[in-house]
């Protein structure tokens, strides 16, 4: 009987684990499709004309004494969010901050962080990775009147965080408006939680990607606005194509992959500007990263980076990406392209690496010393 028993309890048991490995998952949230507009509003703090189609409110907060609607949309390639706020005591140090994530971008893709207040834009945090470029595209306007202040914010594409190349435009949008008084701070007030929307998420529809008129290649997953071009990225957070609005040249594109360019000489590196694949297509070569070289000394916790791209005028596709100095195989003594399309990396501390030239990229053939 004792096995019968035991049998009875673990049946009777597991329903209820399933039960608590279902509830224990989250549950989806709620997609919130932005709205297009028919017109362009008209960027003066006046909210009647950003309609009120997709609404957001700061949650019930008894001690704050703050609060906060808002409403989104978007026409050809802005995003426009509307904001009135509510305060007992509005105050120069009172602040709006606006953090825009899109949380299907990528692993390596971050959010940007944008602040406004009675006088117009404030800087961005140094610390939230929120470019000057992007920082300079958005702009509002602003109105104060009594115990309010309205917010009305144009975001162009640009000036979005990396984004999706390919999945649903989904998007954390938050807002935080943290009321500053003469001699409390009462908490602030935010519709997000750890950084995301609660319960729900908004999503911009697939007319707004398709309006600019960008074609990546295949295995682009993310999409992101530079001065001068956009860049797509894979799984790696190195740029894998770039289209330009003119013409790349080495100094452009070097200027939209690498947010620390070094030159060759500046790196105490062997590698060409420049190199042509049989057939006449040009390679460009850049160098980013940290150059671990420096004082005498070598820090094994920088690496100098190659980035190789085919170039073919507005467009380039990252087709190599290797170290060019780091503190195990020392720097890039030599970089041969012959007629065959063969690549060989040759490093003062004895390796050689070794590439062949397949369609569209370079691979790896072997290690070995010379």
């Amino acid at each position: 009987m004792r096995p019968l028993l035991v049998s009875a309890v673990l049946a009777a048991l597991c329903p209820l684990s399933a039960a608590a490995q279902e509830s224990a998952e989250p549950k989806p949230r709620q997609v919130k499709t932005v709205p297009a507009l028919g017109r362009e509003p008209k960027l003066d703090g006046n909210l009647k004309d950003l309609p009120a189609t997709l609404t957001l409110k700061s949650p019930a907060a008894p001690e704050a004494s703050a609060s906060f609607t808002a409403r989104v949309g978007w026409r050809k390639e802005t995003l426009y969010v509307g904001v009135e706020a509510t305060d007992d005591q509005p105050q120069s140090g009172d602040v709006l901050t606006l953090t825009l994530f899109f949380p299907d971008a990528g692993v390596t893709a971050s959010g940007h962080v944008f602040r406004f207040a009675f006088d117009g834009k404030r800087a961005s945090p140094p610390d939230s990775g929120t470019s000057a470029f992007a920082q300079k595209q958005v702009d509002v306007g602003v109105q104060r009147q009594d115990n309010r202040l309205t917010f009305e914010v144009a975001i162009p594409a640009r000036a979005l965080p990396r984004f999706p190349a390919v999945d649903a435009l989904n998007l954390d949008l938050c807002l935080t408006y943290e009321d500053v008084d003469a001699d409390t701070r009462p908490p602030a007030v935010s519709n997000c939680k750890s950084g995301g929307m609660v319960g729900e998420v908004l999503r911009l529809p697939d007319e707004f990607r398709r309006g600019l008129k960008l074609k990546p290649p295949e295995g682009v997953t993310g999409l992101e606005g530079r001065v001068g071009g956009w860049l797509g990225y894979g799984v790696l957070h190195y740029p894998s194509w770039v289209e330009a609005d003119a013409p790349l040249t080495p100094a452009s594109l070097e200027s939209l992959v690498a947010v620390r360019p070094f030159k060759a000489s500046e790196a105490g590196v062997n590698i060409p500007e420049t190199l042509t694949l049989p057939g006449g297509k040009p390679l460009v070569l850049v160098l980013s990263g940290a150059n671990p070289y420096t004082g005498g000394t070598c820090d094994s916790e920088k690496e100098l980076r190659l980035g190789v791209y085919l170039v073919k005028g507005k467009t380039a596709q990252r087709v190599l990406e290797w170290p060019a100095a780091t503190c195990a195989l020392g720097r890039t003594t030599s970089l041969e392209l012959d007629e065959t399309g063969s690549l060989s990396i040759s490093y003062s501390n004895g390796p050689t690496v070794n590439f062949a030239w397949s369609e569209d990229h370079f691979e790896r053939t072997e290690l070995g010393m010379r």
